[in-house]
């Protein structure tokens, strides 16, 4: 697995990041420490928590993890129950919720913070003085955003926030990002890190004979695989179909090569079973530019 510059920090990840999303659900700690084992193995450096992830904080806290791994976590949404979610960037919310997160899963710092807002009610200033405290401090390393779009990343960096990357959902099925975040992250200097790099499961075509009984889209999260399932990613998935067979790989291998080859720091993965992993990261294939570029009008 290859390793790219977050930003224009000295700090490389790799090109695929594990997500932690199910762990503490669906995936208890016996099973995570062998996900992380082979991710580790297989060359992987980064270790996702989700916003509010509790569940998977504390899941991490009873692995054993090697000294090169590298946790990303993110600050800004509370969720003291499922019906009731609280965001901002204030003073109070980041250093409690960094400290909460540091005692949970019993790190002495957080390598990559990710804020996982934009607030646009508190000022800027604050935030920035937030982040410099936990800087200074040693508590975090460095940090990213996640749902700005590209002024509201401008706007963050204006602020003295020094930012080395911005998560946001890309992939063949979704490339909104291209249209103002990926120019303004260019442009600053900031690396664009691939939320559902898989478009949300769709393009490892585990649903083209059924839906798997294990899978999100038989679960609660149907409607957000099922958004997916409309006539352009229809298309665009049997493009990638025909790109696999012709390279004799698979459709995640084509997927992920499509976003290395846009300029992806890292696509984010939330494998369940050490068999989607070892998919997830097996072959690495590099994409010849007639391949790259019908996918690219296709998509």
């Amino acid at each position: 697995m290859k390793m790219q510059r977050l930003g224009t920090t000295g700090l490389d990840v790799s090109e695929v990041g594990l997500g932690t999303f199910e762990w503490g659900h669906r995936v208890d700690s016996v099973v995570a420490q062998r996900l992380l084992d082979d991710y580790v193995l297989a060359g992987g450096n980064l270790v996702e928590l989700p916003s509010s992830g509790r569940h998977a904080a504390a899941v991490l806290a009873q692995l054993s993890l090697p000294e090169e791994l590298l946790v990303m976590a993110r600050v800004g949404v509370s969720m003291s129950e499922s019906s009731h979610i609280e965001v901002g960037l204030g003073r109070a919310r980041i250093l409690d919720q960094v400290d909460a997160l540091l005692s949970t899963t019993g790190r002495g710092h957080i390598d990559v913070l990710i804020l996982d807002v934009f607030d646009a009610e508190v000022d800027r200033a604050e935030t920035a003085s937030a982040i410099d405290t936990l800087l200074t401090l040693g508590k975090i390393r460095y940090v990213g955003v996640s749902h700005h779009a590209g002024w509201e990343l401008s706007e963050m960096r204006g602020a003295g926030i020094p930012i080395a990357c911005a998560i946001a959902e890309y992939s063949l099925l979704n490339r909104e990002a291209e249209d103002e975040l990926l120019p303004a992250a260019r442009y600053g200097g900031v690396s664009l890190i691939a939320g559902a790099g898989l478009g949300r499961g769709v393009l490892s075509d585990k649903y083209r004979r059924g839906t798997p009984q294990d899978s999100r889209l038989a679960g609660e999260l149907s409607d957000y695989v099922a958004a997916y399932f409309d006539e352009p990613s229809t298309r665009v998935l049997s493009g990638v179909r025909k790109a696999a067979a012709a390279l004799g790989v698979s459709t995640t291998d084509i997927a992920l090569a499509f976003n290395r080859n846009q300029g992806i720091a890292c696509s984010l993965v939330s494998a369940r079973t050490p068999e989607q992993l070892a998919e997830l990261t097996g072959d690495v294939i590099e994409l010849e530019p007639e391949i790259a570029e019908v996918l690219d009008q296709i998509s």
